[in-house]
C-alpha cells in the first residue's frame, strides 16, 4: 500500500519536474577541408662524369575549400527562471518573496495574512490603519493621535468622547448629519426643521423628530393639540377644547361639537347654518323679516281674503267677517254676513250674492240662487 502510494507521488510531481527543465542544443563547430592535386614534371640534369638527365614526377596537393562545420547535441538544463540546487533539482527563482512562497519565476503566492503590493507580500489589516500602518495582519501601528478601532482602523483620539458626532481630529468633533455643534466641543445636539418638523409644543429628540408634550401628538410637520372627540365644525386648539369656525358656536350638550348660530330666533324653524333658518313644515320664509318663518296656507283648502293665516292652513278672518266652509271649493274662506242668507251662492264683502258655478240668481229673490235650467231648489 505504500508503495502503490509512492508511485503515486511520483506520477504526480514527474510533469512539473519536467515542466521546470528544458532541452537545449549545443552546437560545437568543426574545420572541413577538401584539396585539389597539382601535376606537373621536373626534369633533372646531374653530372657524374658524365651528363645525365632524368624526369622526376612532383605533384602535389592545394586546399581547394575550408569551411567551419558545427555538431549538434542535445543537453537537459533548468529551464530559464529556474536554478538547480544542490539535490540537482530545478527551483524557481523569486526576487523578493518575503511572506510568501515561489512557486513560479518571479511569481510568489502569499502567506495567509498577507496580499500582493507591487510584487511584495505585505500584512493585511482588515479594515484598513488609515493613519498608521499595518506591521502584522490585523495589527495597525498608529501615529500619535490616533488610536486603533478594530472596526475603523487608527481613528482620531477624543477625549471626553463625541456625543452624536465623529471624532475627527485630536479632540476635534464633527457632528453627525441632523445635528449641531454646542457651546460643549464634544456635544452634538439634534436639529429640527421647522418646515419638516415644528417642535413649538414639543421638544428636539433626533434630527427632525419631536417628542410633544402631553396633550400633543405630532402630525403633518408640527406637534399640534389632542382632542379625544372630533370637533365638528370647529378646529382642537388646545387639549380636549374645540373651537368653533365662524358662525357657530359650542353645543352645550357636546362641547365638542359647533352648530350653527342664526343672530336672531329661528321663529318657527331651525337654525341649520350661520343665520340661516329652515322652516319647520307648515310655514315659509317670511317676506318682511329676515330668518323668521311665517305659517302657510295652502290656495287649494284656504282663501285667505278677508282674513290672515295665523298658522298652517289656520284662517283668522277680518273684523267684520265670519269664517265658512264651502263643501263645493272644499276651502275655507272669510265671508261678509249678508242680511239674508245667500242659497247657492256667496256672500260678498258688499253684502250681495254670488252664484256658485252653474246656478243664476232667482228673479224673484235676490239672495237665492237657482240652478240653471232646472226648476228644483237646491239647499246648502
Amino acid at each position: 500500500m505504500r508503495s502503490w502510494m509512492l508511485a503515486t507521488a511520483l506520477l504526480a510531481i514527474l510533469p512539473l519536474i519536467a515542466a521546470q527543465r528544458c532541452t537545449v542544443s549545443v552546437r560545437t563547430p568543426y574545420v572541413t577541408t577538401t584539396y585539389r592535386k597539382i601535376s606537373r614534371d621536373t626534369t633533372c640534369h646531374w653530372k657524374c662524369v658524365l651528363k645525365h638527365k632524368k624526369q622526376i614526377n612532383t605533384d602535389y596537393d592545394v586546399v581547394n575549400t575550408c569551411s567551419i562545420n558545427y555538431k549538434t547535441s542535445t543537453q537537459s538544463v533548468c529551464c530559464e527562471g529556474y536554478q538547480e540546487n544542490a539535490k540537482k533539482v530545478c527551483e524557481p527563482v523569486c526576487h523578493g518573496c518575503q511572506n510568501g512562497t515561489c512557486v513560479a519565476p518571479n511569481s510568489c503566492t502569499c502567506n495567509a495574512g498577507f496580499r500582493k503590493q507591487l510584487g511584495v507580500c505585505v500584512p493585511v489589516c482588515d479594515p484598513e490603519c488609515g493613519h498608521g500602518t499595518c506591521v502584522a495582519p490585523g495589527e495597525c501601528s498608529c501615529r500619535d493621535g490616533f488610536t486603533a478601532d478594530p472596526k475603523k482602523g487608527c481613528v482620531p483620539a477624543c477625549e471626553p468622547a463625541c456625543l452624536n458626532g465623529e471624532c475627527v481630529g485630536l479632540n476635534t468633533c464633527e457632528c453627525f448629519s441632523g445635528f449641531r455643534e454646542t457651546v460643549e466641543s464634544h456635544v452634538c445636539m439634534p436639529e429640527c426643521d421647522p418646515d419638516i418638523a415644528d417642535c413649538g409644543s414639543g421638544t428636539c429628540v433626533g434630527p427632525n423628530r419631536c417628542d410633544c408634550v402631553e396633550g400633543f401628538i405630532f402630525e403633518g410637520n408640527r406637534c399640534i393639540p389632542r382632542c379625544d372627540a372630533t370637533c365638528i365644525n370647529g378646529a382642537c386648539t388646545k387639549p380636549n377644547t374645540c373651537t368653533c369656525k365662524e358662525g357657530f358656536v359650542n353645543s352645550p350638550a357636546n362641547p365638542s361639537e359647533c352648530v350653527p348660530f342664526c343672530s336672531s330666533e329661528c321663529l318657527n324653524g331651525t337654525c341649520v347654518a350661520p343665520d340661516t333658518c329652515q322652516c319647520l313644515p307648515g310655514y315659509q320664509q317670511s317676506h318682511t323679516v329676515a330668518n323668521s318663518c311665517e305659517p302657510s296656507c295652502d290656495s287649494k283648502f284656504v282663501d285667505i281674503a278677508n282674513g290672515e293665516c295665523i298658522a298652517p292652513n289656520v284662517l283668522q278672518c277680518s273684523e267684520g267677517f265670519q269664517l265658512e266652509y264651502s263643501p263645493l271649493s272644499g276651502r275655507t274662506f272669510c265671508r261678509y254676513p249678508c242680511d239674508a242668507e245667500c242659497v247657492h251662492g256667496l256672500c260678498l264683502s258688499d253684502g250681495s250674492c254670488q252664484c256658485w258655478d252653474g246656478f243664476s240668481p232667482s228673479d224673484g229673490a235676490d239672495n237665492v240662487c237657482e240652478p240653471i235650467g232646472m226648476n228644483c231648489t237646491q239647499s246648502l
